[in-house]
């Protein structure tokens, strides 16, 4: 069980604790990748070591805890723990890991929901996978008010981001400008046999694209099998592991490189071997991995033809300086929904006195009306102002000895009550029968 604020206790706030394709290697995120069938463990752990409420997100290009606690800290050492453990060496990985809390966490998240954190900006695959992970948690109890909260303003913020700002052309635009490129070569894509190598977000979006343009037949390649059964049963297809590439590129017609894990996947070598295999059958190499998965001298081959997401972008027209101009106003739009967000939030922390104070004005209502049950509306209208005032009075009094007749408490009490300093000091005082300073609070 998680830790639950007791009644005045300090609110949980926010924590994202992880490694990221900005901070670690593919390799680390490779050992930290959590199936879903292990999900409710980790987070059972999570909830048992400090956090409220917490949520997974695993993917090829992050593994991270989102969630709330009323203890930052503690829960940020649990989870660097179960980081440091998964990954086998700690003390190496720590660097690795990321930590951010409160704000900071928020704004993350609403980032992470429309793309500002991918690989390549502005990609889809990434909102589907945040959707699944906030399930899973639900699912398993560990989702409360304060990250449903952050979850459903983190998809209202992604939902402006890609409706009302350019940033999801550019990856729409480029995976159109592939499968263009793979027609130009193949003609219809309904024949063709594809391999994916690595489950990064891009790689699937160029998938969808071009199975929605008529491929059929798809491999992918995992770096282990049973993530790669995993991921074949997401794009409805084989899997192999990254040993089995080379065996594999000679049944493939169209490569779609997304592992990105710093080394080539698919070296000129590999390739003329399963070309020669081919009988020079030409082979469609999409290299979308950062860094590249692809030698560059496969594009020295003969029957060989590499693209990249520079060759796409030349293609599709799409120019840096678009790209940071959509970037800028997605930021914009983030940093609008976190303001909104915050005061949203701040809004709701005040519910709690609302209800106190209206909880309190009832009670001294029952009581006047019990102390003078024959009292006329006059009589006891006034005898429950005078109750109602008299702490508030007795409480602006000491304040005004203490820090002057403008002191905080009293422009708090102007502002709560929608008076002016001219109204506050041409009224009178609320009638106290003389009573007030004896405690008595009406006659």
């Amino acid at each position: 069980m998680g830790h639950r604020p007791e009644q005045g206790a300090a609110p949980a706030d926010y924590v994202v604790v992880g490694a990221s394709h900005k901070t670690s290697s593919a390799a680390l995120r490779d050992r930290l990748f959590i199936e879903d069938a292990d999900v409710p463990e980790v987070l059972a752990a999570l909830r048992k070591g400090g956090f409220d409420q917490a949520l997974v997100v695993s993917t090829c290009d992050r593994v991270e805890f989102h969630g709330a606690a009323v203890d930052p800290d503690r829960a940020v050492g649990v989870a660097r723990e179960i980081l440091g453990r998964r990954a086998g060496s700690a003390g190496h990985a720590d660097g690795e890991f990321f930590q951010l809390m409160g704000a900071d966490a928020a704004r993350h998240v609403f980032a992470v929901a429309a793309s500002l954190e991918s690989v390549v900006v502005g990609e889809s695959e990434v909102l589907g996978q945040l959707k699944t992970a906030h399930a899973l948690a639900r699912d398993s109890g560990g989702v409360g008010r304060e990250l449903e909260s952050l979850m459903q303003h983190a998809y209202g913020a992604a939902k402006d981001v890609r409706s009302n700002t350019a940033i999801a052309e550019g990856p729409v635009s480029l995976a159109t400008a592939a499968v263009q490129a793979a027609r130009n070569l193949f003609g219809s894509l309904e024949d063709v046999s594809a391999l994916l190598i690595g489950p990064a977000e891009m790689g699937m979006l160029m998938l969808d694209q071009f199975r929605s343009g008529g491929l059929r037949r798809v491999t992918v390649a995992a770096s282990n099998a049973a993530r790669g059964q995993a991921l074949a049963r997401i794009v409805e297809g084989h899997s192999v592991t990254y040993d089995d590439i080379p065996a594999a590129l000679v049944g493939s017609d169209l490569v779609i490189g997304a592992a990105g894990i710093g080394r080539p996947m698919i070296t000129a070598a590999m390739l003329q071997d399963a070309l020669r295999a081919r009988r020079r059958k030409p082979i469609f190499v999409l290299d979308v991995a950062i860094p590249n998965d692809a030698d560059p001298d496969i594009a020295g081959l003969e029957d060989a033809f590499l693209y990249d997401l520079d060759h796409l972008e030349s293609i599709s027209r799409s120019n840096r300086q678009s790209r940071d101009a959509a970037m800028a106003e997605a930021w914009q739009t983030i940093d609008r929904h976190i303001t909104m967000f915050q005061d949203s939030r701040a809004e709701r922390d005040a519910v709690p006195v609302v209800a106190d104070l209206r909880a309190h004005f009832d009670a001294v209502r029952a009581e006047t009306l019990s102390d003078h049950p024959h009292g006329d509306a006059d009589e006891i209208t006034r005898r429950l102002i005078n109750r109602l005032l008299h702490t508030p009075s007795l409480t602006l009094r000491t304040a005004a000895r203490d820090e002057g007749a403008d002191s905080s408490i009293a422009k708090a009490a102007r502002r709560m009550f929608g008076l002016t300093p001219d109204k506050q000091e041409t009224q009178d005082e609320p009638e106290t029968d003389g009573t007030a300073s004896s405690g008595s609070e009406d006659q």
